[in-house]
């Protein structure tokens, strides 16, 4: 195995400031008891595998591709890399920091024998480089955002090569730049290359202080996951029992726009009686919350874990309460809102929703996936709206025009199969840029 040439691109002062972090990580480490213990009460994941934060637990075979997908979302986009790396041969050892992403990656490749499941150590230098002497990685891939101080600093003292996939620096992010923030933005220098999504995401990472040879645009990763015809089959035929008009899906919604969503969703339904609603939030510590609120409103309301194969004809919202079936949700949909663009957080991962063939509406905040937001806007599958009344009138107005949403629905799915094979370029890029494993 070749490894990089170690590197001094930190300035003194982060190094520094990575100094006092560690100070302050482990000062406030005897609470990371109690920490899980407020976690579990709806997560219970959280107290599994303990050991695995100090750096302990199962790390398979020496020299695998290591990867770090920190919770769901990161999982979905890793899934198609992993693969990638599977089908080369070689062994994966998957990390996670939420126990959702834990559990994707188990049920993913939990039947593969050469992939490894563990969760992330703590951010400490000792845990980490534990970790690191025992995995012995031939190189780690992070995934989309999620970076650790000690991760990279450590990996980097080890001559661990360290690679960015799917990378998405926000640009409100870049404000950081003018605080002391800014050092944890100095980190990306680490990267022995990182693979974005466009010319804007470079500039970002340039900013920063990446090198301009160190940053290529490769595409997104989701649209190399196509959705599971089964599922989106199976969603078809129950909502056929549920003798749907028109449905409407909010998907990954959060906390802080759930007062403006129940507003649409109650006059959505009152003007259009026989249209339906199918409630996905994004955290599965809110499914009891859109419950509760659904019936204060007194909106009958149906949760997938309690149907099998029939929702109740009365029922006119179904709450998606369960993981790994989003794709059942999306084949009892027609148009689907995607959340945590009626507050100001950038909105989710659209890219699900159109490859299932579901044209996307969301708030005014969609800086976070404008990428694809864009292009998506111009091929006519995509809308957005600053008042939570405009997007209601659009979808009742949808609902009285279903040949509209029809054309509409091949627009999404032809515009999702411009596949970009991104997982193969990311991969072959690895392979090529020095050599890191002998064979790879």
């Amino acid at each position: 195995m070749r490894t990089h040439s170690k590197r001094r691109e930190l300035p003194i002062t982060t190094r520094m400031a990575y100094f006092i972090y560690q100070i302050a990580y482990h000062l406030v480490l005897p609470l990371s008891g109690l920490f899980a213990l407020w976690r579990a009460r709806k997560e219970p994941g959280h107290l599994y595998h303990m050991s695995h934060r100090w750096g302990l637990g199962p790390v398979g075979a020496k020299g695998a591709v290591w990867i770090y997908a920190a919770s769901l979302g990161e999982m979905n986009a890793a899934r198609p890399l992993v693969q990638e790396f599977l089908n080369d041969g070689h062994h994966v050892l998957l990390t996670h920091l939420s126990p959702a992403g834990f559990d994707r990656g188990v049920q993913q490749f939990g039947s593969n024998p050469r992939v490894t499941h563990l969760y992330a150590p703590f951010d400490c230098f000792w845990t980490v480089q534990l970790f690191l002497r025992r995995a012995k990685p031939a190189f780690g891939v992070v995934l989309e955002i999620e970076i650790w101080p000690a991760m990279l600093i450590e990996a980097d003292r080890l001559s661990i090569p360290m690679f960015m996939a799917n990378g998405n620096l926000l640009m409100n992010r870049m404000k950081r730049l003018q605080t002391w923030r800014r050092h944890g933005l100095y980190l990306y220098r680490l990267f022995d290359h990182i693979f974005t999504r466009s010319q804007d995401y470079v500039e970002r990472y340039i900013a920063t202080g990446v090198r301009p040879e160190n940053v290529s645009i490769t595409g997104e990763l989701r649209f190399d996951t196509k959705p599971d015809p089964a599922l989106l089959d199976y969603g078809s035929v129950v909502r056929q029992t549920w003798n749907a008009h028109f449905t409407f899906m909010i998907a990954s919604s959060v906390k802080s726009e759930e007062a403006v969503l129940i507003k649409i969703v109650t006059d959505f339904l009152q003007a259009a009686p026989q249209a339906r609603v199918i409630w996905v939030p994004r955290s599965p510590q809110r499914f009891d919350s859109i419950s509760k609120l659904l019936h204060s409103c007194k909106i009958p309301y149906t949760r997938r874990s309690q149907i099998t194969d029939k929702i109740q004809y009365k029922s006119k919202v179904l709450v998606g309460d369960t993981l790994g079936e989003m794709d059942f949700y999306l084949g009892l949909a027609d148009v689907v809102f995607v959340g945590a663009s009626f507050t100001d957080m950038g909105g989710h991962n659209i890219i699900e929703p159109l490859s299932a063939g579901c044209p996307v509406v969301m708030g005014p905040s969609t800086y976070g996936v404008d990428f694809i937001a864009k292009p998506a806007r111009e091929a006519g599958v995509f809308e957005t709206f600053d008042t939570p009344q405009a997007m209601c009138s659009y979808l009742l107005a949808l609902n009285k025009d279903l040949p509209s949403v029809q054309i509409t629905q091949k627009k999404a799915r032809a515009f999702a199969s411009l596949n970009s094979d991104t997982a193969k370029l990311i991969a072959r890029s690895i392979k090529q840029r020095n050599g890191y494993i002998n064979g790879l």
